[in-house]
């Protein structure tokens, strides 16, 4: 699919600010390996970024008052939408002074047609640390250095074909997706959506180690003589021939729930052992324990979310991940609201909100991409 050079260009600016969203930017490296003009482009504005004083002009980035200077010249727009999801990329592409029709570029990337984004964005795919990007349709046997990897229907097994590779790769599962892999090892991982995974072609003879965003669940190949460490943003998670859940989207929401065996959690000097039934979460500065409802935190695995006197901010995070939808609250004390129920991933997204709309009263409005809770 081709798209317009100022559209790839707005998405190569979102890159650089870090406000790119992972099907976007799926888009912008496809785009930066086939096109050589987007590649020089790229090139400028990695260039520019490392120009003298531009890590200090971002790390104390006033985007309220960039928005303020740019706000005026702008024609009618839904502008709170549009400001709080494109401030800072407003305020990077203006530091930069690089010409860009910044107007024309939002509303061509707001009228993408669901057809285009399922194309592009829904897609599963693989992306090696040389930048090669292979997208993972069924029934694919596919060459790598040191590795064959071969596409089932929402699976791949990862099996290696050289002992010491030290080459990675990444796992990307969008939004609405799930998928498994098997990794060199023989570990098993689900992966909910929104999530990704970057692991070794092969594990060395010393440790074996994975990098998880997002939300997964593991089942991990015994081996007594090799551990196994899930990183996380927030803890790492240290395993030996068990099975576990992982929820690592955000601090708040981070939790390992432990089905079978044992694993450790460990944040700085601070480390804690799991039993069978416990889950640890980071809570006021430290880990904490608590047992847990394996139907509510597994649930996923089947494409149902159960919630037990979740918030509806808590939920609306859900909808956000499995129906590819921005969040937008009208009302604070709305999103504090709690709920008992369940949520069918196979169901449309319409049908869920009038669920949610006559057991409760709320209302829920879907936009252009936006879900807006009154």
């Amino acid at each position: 699919m081709e798209y317009n050079e100022d559209f790839i260009k707005g998405l190569l600016f979102e890159k650089i600010a870090g406000t790119i969203s992972e099907g976007d930017d799926f888009i912008a490296e496809k785009a930066i390996l086939a096109n050589p003009d987007t590649r020089e482009f790229w090139e400028e504005l990695k260039s520019k970024m490392k120009r003298p004083g531009t890590a200090s002009f971002l790390s104390g980035l006033d985007e309220t008052k960039a928005w303020e200077n740019v706000e005026p010249h702008l024609p009618e727009i839904p502008v709170r939408s549009f400001y709080e999801r494109n401030r800072r990329y407003i305020s990077v592409a203006a530091m930069l002074l690089i010409g860009l029709p910044l107007v024309w570029y939002f509303f061509n990337k707001q009228q993408l047609t669901s057809q285009e984004k399922g194309t592009v964005q829904q897609q599963v795919y693989l992306r090696t640390d040389n930048g090669k990007i292979i997208e993972l349709t069924a029934g694919r046997i596919i060459n790598m250095n040191g590795a064959t990897v071969h596409t089932k229907q929402k699976e791949l097994s990862y099996a290696p074909t050289g002992a010491g590779n030290k080459d990675w790769a990444t796992l990307y599962v969008p939004p609405t997706k799930d998928y498994k892999i098997t990794l060199p090892d023989g570990t098993e991982v689900w992966m909910n959506s929104a999530s990704s995974l970057r692991f070794p072609n092969s594990f060395d003879k010393k440790i074996r180690q994975v990098y998880l965003t997002g939300e997964a669940y593991f089942k991990v190949a015994h081996n007594p003589n090799l551990e196994f460490i899930v990183h996380t943003e927030f803890t790492d998670i240290k395993a030996h021939g068990t099975s576990f859940n992982v929820n690592a989207y955000d601090l708040k929401s981070f939790a390992t729930s432990l089905v079978t065996g044992s694993v450790s959690a460990i944040k700085g000097n601070e480390s804690i052992k799991l039993k069978p039934n416990q889950q640890v979460s980071y809570n006021s500065g430290k880990l904490t324990i608590k047992t847990f409802d394996s139907q509510e935190v597994l649930s996923w695995r089947n494409g149902t979310y159960y919630f037990h006197n979740k918030s509806l901010a808590e939920i609306a995070q859900v909808l956000s991940r499995w129906y590819d939808v921005k969040i937008n609250w009208k009302s604070p004390a709305v999103s504090e609201q709690t709920f008992t129920g369940e949520i069918d991933k196979k169901l449309p997204l319409g049908v869920v909100l009038s669920n949610l709309e006559l057991s409760s009263g709320i209302k829920a409005k879907l936009e252009s991409g936006i879900l807006t809770f009154r």
